[in-house]
């Protein structure tokens, strides 16, 4: 005892202590978690706009580009020409490869142009092998068809250039002559280097994305993924993937945000969550042992006074500590008070263990009575039958049963067969008081006959039925006496065909707190039942003015067997 003690006062002070120190660190915890998110749903919101702004520059610079090259006056007119000549090459031709040179060397990232003629014939510039005669891949692109404005492509085979692979981009769109859509004079289609538009969704050293056609990557940093399934790409445990449609091109932007860093700063908050928590128990646990050092000495020595005081050493008195605690007056004080009270109710208790011993040999010595009533019964019913008088000694045996049954042991258990048994006796011995003739029925199935209650608990209903229900000596009179299991209750219903009981009564004998008046039986049956039962135990009324009266009464099942002798 203690040792345990002090070390559970210990543990409440450090959980008291440490309560508020580990719910600050974990509000701090929640906030800076919930700051660090918000934070990362603003760069990636910020990411996103970003990458989709730079990538409508790029795509306005280059369809400016083909919107000026189609529109162009000269190259129309060239390619008209071009159109009318057939197959043969001419001067237009020749003019028309210079011009698309010309736009070529102008423009970074512009890789090749390819015009698409009415015959299916084409005039090209190859920047990268710097050739309009041939080229290795400028001749294999096919140009969409579309009504009207531009087309969006990305091709994701790479073109080789000094053995390095290069992507490209396509944006292609109609010839005409502006203001004018008479005519179909061709198709014109520009290359763009997919780097310009890798520069825009992984600019500045902290921006990473794709750039997909439906689920195909057509732009990333890392060129192998060109081509490839967008899911095939995905790795949620170490990125986070938001995506944002371009609605120039129809492409969708896709931003690649690293949740490392998040997860480290969880880590770290952990880490520090944890250092705090340690460092707390230390301090605490060293303030925690100075302070509880004097109490557990004045506890340990008030222990001890105790163990005394246990072993019957009432003249045990504490000695003031105020000294060590100050508040510890008051304590002593009430503790010696209390020390002479246990003293004066221990001698008050062998006095009355004393009386009680008295009491008892009183006891033996009145049994006499009951014996010489028994025995001065048994003469009598003796007399009775030497002079035939039956009937006689039938009333003075029953008679004789009844008081043995009441007199001895009456807090005893008995069953509801044996109770049953000295009721049939009393109503029998009543009808011959009464000179009537009331029947005594039971409807008891035979399983719940060796069920247990108190003795006598049923005999004031009885008693009350017999001098108050029945106005008139008539032969119909019944007591039918019914029990059954209402879960773990017995349930036992006394009811009567008699007259009934009037409404106020039927109050006051429902009402615990009502004074019963001549109803004493009743009210002494309520408080034997709060004394064996408790609360478990209710009894109540219901009664029919000229009909009958029924009374129910709720007992706890008790299986266990008691002597009754």
């Amino acid at each position: 005892m203690r040792k345990k003690m002090p070390l559970r006062l210990l543990f409440v002070f450090l959980s008291v202590a440490l309560i508020p120190v580990l719910f600050f660190s974990a509000a701090m915890q929640l906030y800076t978690v919930k700051i660090e998110k918000k934070d990362m749903e603003k760069r990636i919101d910020g990411n996103l706009n970003t990458s989709n702004q730079g990538l409508e520059m790029v795509f306005e610079k280059y369809t400016t580009i083909l919107y000026d090259l189609c529109t162009d006056k000269e190259i129309l007119n060239m390619v008209e020409c071009i159109n009318a000549a057939g197959d043969e090459e001419d001067e237009n031709t020749r003019m028309l490869q210079y011009r698309l040179k010309t736009i070529c060397s102008l423009y970074e990232g512009l890789e090749g142009i390819m015009i698409s003629l009415t015959d299916g014939g084409t005039v090209f510039y190859d920047s990268l092998n710097s050739s309009s005669v041939s080229s290795p891949w400028i001749e294999k692109q096919e140009i969409p068809e579309r009504e009207k404005g531009n087309v969006y492509r990305g091709i994701s085979e790479p073109v080789i250039d000094n053995e390095k692979e290069v992507y490209m981009f396509q944006i292609a769109g109609k010839l005409e002559h502006a203001g004018s859509e008479d005519g179909n004079r061709g198709t014109a289609a520009i290359f763009i280097n997919e780097e310009q538009i890798c520069k825009v969704l992984n600019g500045g050293g902290y921006r990473q994305g794709y750039l997909l056609d439906g689920e195909t990557v057509v732009s990333s940093a890392v060129k192998a993924d060109i081509g490839r399934n967008y899911g095939e790409l995905m790795d949620p445990d170490t990125n986070r993937y938001t995506c944002l449609p371009n609605n120039t091109s129809g492409f969708i932007i896709c931003n690649i945000q690293p949740v490392r860093a998040y997860k480290d700063l969880l880590y770290i908050q952990y880490l520090i969550l944890g250092i705090i928590v340690l460092a707390s128990v230390f301090v605490v646990s060293i303030m925690a042992y100075l302070i509880k050092k004097p109490y557990q000495k004045v506890v340990n020595d008030y222990v001890e006074a105790m163990n005394r005081v246990g072993r019957g050493d009432f003249s045990v008195r504490t000695t003031v500590k105020t000294r060590i605690i100050p508040d510890m007056g008051r304590i002593e004080k009430e503790f010696n008070k209390m020390v002479f009270y246990i003293r004066s109710q221990v001698e008050l208790g062998q006095e009355a263990s004393k009386e009680q011993k008295r009491a008892q040999a009183t006891t033996l010595e009145a049994q006499i009575a009951p014996h010489f009533l028994y025995n001065a019964l048994d003469m009598i019913n003796w007399k009775a039958i030497e002079n035939e008088q039956y009937e006689i000694s039938e009333m003075l045996g029953m008679l004789g049963d009844i008081l043995r049954y009441s007199v001895k042991n009456i807090d005893d258990m008995t069953t509801l067969r044996t109770e049953f048994q000295w009721l049939e006796h009393y109503v029998w011995l009543g009808n011959v008081e009464l000179s009537r003739k009331t029947k005594l029925k039971l409807q008891v199935p035979e399983e719940l006959m060796e069920l247990q209650i108190h003795k006598l608990l049923l005999q004031p209903f009885i008693e009350n039925a017999l001098k108050y229900a029945f106005s008139m000596k008539g032969s119909d009179d019944v007591l039918m006496v019914g029990v059954g299991l209402a879960g773990s209750q017995i349930h036992i219903t006394i009811e009567d065909n008699g007259r009934g009981i009037e409404e106020g009564l039927l109050r006051k004998l429902n009402d615990e707190t009502a004074d019963m008046g001549e109803h004493v039986g009743i009210s002494n049956v309520r408080k034997r039942l709060k004394l064996y039962y408790g609360e478990d135990a209710v009894v109540y009324f219901e009664s029919l003015l000229n009909s009958y009266t029924r009374i129910h009464l709720f007992i706890p099942v008790r299986t266990e067997m008691q002597s009754n002798g």
